[in-house]
């Protein structure tokens, strides 16, 4: 089922169960998870008139494919402007994936200060596609439309710890949700996986993203242009700092995680 089909379906129901195609490696993919805890939270708390700026996002366990996923979500605080919302998904009653979503309503400022628009070295077409290859890539990736513009590539040894690029649905959603906007932002890897120079797992553990408003809407066929890279990384793990932007060149969200890297096996005692 393609991403379209489980956003539906987490606007009208709790209760969710993800099939394989969306995992990556043994569990369900994170930017999934995330995305439906927010479709579920926008659906039922009916916040239309206020704008997702900031989402929080805590990777508590991995959930598993083909088991049922229970959505949950309750207001932590409701002012004027802005309103906290906690979202959780579980499996057997433990949080999977821990949220917090924070919105809020446009108001008049004196206060105004817009980028310029990015400008990209390389378009779409002249990035390296990913191609599908099952039990190389993760499953997921045949949903997608992903194209490398960094050059190093995961597991190469590199010392530039950069990951950049061009990713769409192959089939994406009618409406652009800002759901769709984070399952697009979590499909790269993270940008330290250049830097080992062998397979090794690593793991988003927290994840943060502060999208702007206002922005232009996106259509079904945008691609979305991802550069980030490692703030600093040791003792296991690793800082990364992204940018998201529109294809014409606006900026549309911040990204900023704290990944496990286990590269080196535990010492024995």
């Amino acid at each position: 089922m393609n991403y379209s089909y489980y956003e539906q379906l987490a606007k009208v129901s709790n209760q969710i169960t993800v099939d394989s195609t969306w995992t990556q490696g043994r569990s369900v993919f994170g930017g999934m998870t995330a995305a439906l805890v927010l479709t579920h939270i926008e659906s039922q708390t009916g916040l239309g008139d206020r704008d997702l700026r900031t989402i929080n996002i805590h990777f508590c366990g991995p959930a598993a494919q083909d088991e049922p996923c229970e959505l949950r979500c309750k207001v932590l605080s409701e002012g004027k402007s802005v309103v906290q919302v906690e979202g959780q998904l579980l499996q057997n009653n433990e949080v999977k994936t821990m949220v917090i979503a924070c919105f809020g309503r446009p108001r008049v400022s004196g206060v105004q200060l817009t980028p310029p628009p990015m400008l990209f070295d390389k378009s779409p077409e002249q990035g390296m596609q990913m191609p599908f290859i099952k039990g190389v890539v993760p499953d997921f990736i045949e949903y997608l439309d992903t194209r490398y513009t960094s050059t190093a590539l995961p597991y190469s040894g590199s010392d530039n710890s950069v990951i950049s690029g061009w990713v769409r649905f192959i089939e994406g959603p009618e409406v652009f949700s800002d759901s769709a906007i984070l399952a697009l932002i979590d499909a790269w890897p993270p940008a330290v996986m250049p830097m080992l120079k062998q397979r090794a797992p690593t793991s988003s553990i927290t994840w943060n993203v502060e999208f702007t408003q206002p922005r232009t809407a996106l259509a079904a066929t945008d691609y979305l242009y991802y550069h980030c890279e490692v703030v600093q990384a040791d003792l296991g793990y690793a800082h990364t700092d992204g940018k998201i932007f529109h294809p014409n060149g606006q900026l549309l969200a911040l990204s900023r995680q704290l990944v496990g890297v286990y590269d080196q096996p535990r010492s024995a005692g």
